[in-house]
């Protein structure tokens, strides 16, 4: 008996990746989410004491608090895709859009934050207290879009508590412990559903 054909392996392939697309698999963006949850809880905390003078001049160390905090989460970043192993359901629904979507949110945020760069030259540093209630906005809205086409709930929930914390961290912005809930929220949006979701991941494939 001979093989199978090159054209018959590229059909079930073809089969294969319309089943997955269908099907709610698992999503496998955990370790990423779970990298810069961590990342933010912490530079949030340290923006705190960086306010409350604990650490830092008051002046430059958010400068170099937040580049830390994007050159180390980039390099993660690189680090963790390059290091990622295929994984079954990598193609579904709720996986492809979850990437799209937290590309779009991530973009989002830069430019928000190119904009209070900006308008900080003449307005101030308070300025930049805008961002938070933005950025948990787009988690809000990535979270709950992925969560519904991948069926988890626990997204969705994450998803729904980001949009909470919009209107508290708003409500809290004259509060001089405002980037502590800002901490605490994103370690309980982002941080805990990504470890969640690694937990839950599917075995790499092969």
């Amino acid at each position: 008996m001979t093989d199978a054909s090159p054209a018959s392996h590229e059909d079930l392939a073809y089969v294969r990746r319309l089943a997955e697309s269908g099907a709610r698999s698992p999503l496998i963006g955990g370790r990423f989410m779970a990298w810069w949850g961590l990342l933010g809880s912490l530079a949030y905390a340290a923006h705190h004491l960086a306010l409350s003078r604990t650490i830092g001049d008051g002046d430059t160390i958010f400068f170099y608090l937040w580049s830390g905090f994007v050159a180390l989460g980039l390099l993660g970043q690189v680090v963790l895709v390059r290091t990622m192993p295929a994984k079954a359901g990598e193609g579904s629904a709720g996986n492809r859009a979850s990437r799209a979507v937290w590309l779009a949110a991530a973009f989002a945020i830069a430019s928000m934050v190119t904009g209070t760069v900006i308008l900080s030259q003449s307005a101030g540093p308070a300025v930049f207290d805008w961002i938070v209630p933005t950025a948990f906005a787009v988690y809000g809205c990535a979270l709950i879009v992925s969560g519904a086409l991948a069926g988890d709930r626990i997204v969705q929930a994450a998803g729904a508590a980001s949009i909470v914390m919009v209107g508290l961290f708003a409500a809290s912005i004259l509060h001089p412990d405002r980037y502590l809930l800002a901490a605490a929220g994103i370690a309980a949006t982002v941080l805990l559903p990504g470890l969640l979701l690694l937990a839950r991941e599917p075995r790499a494939q092969g």
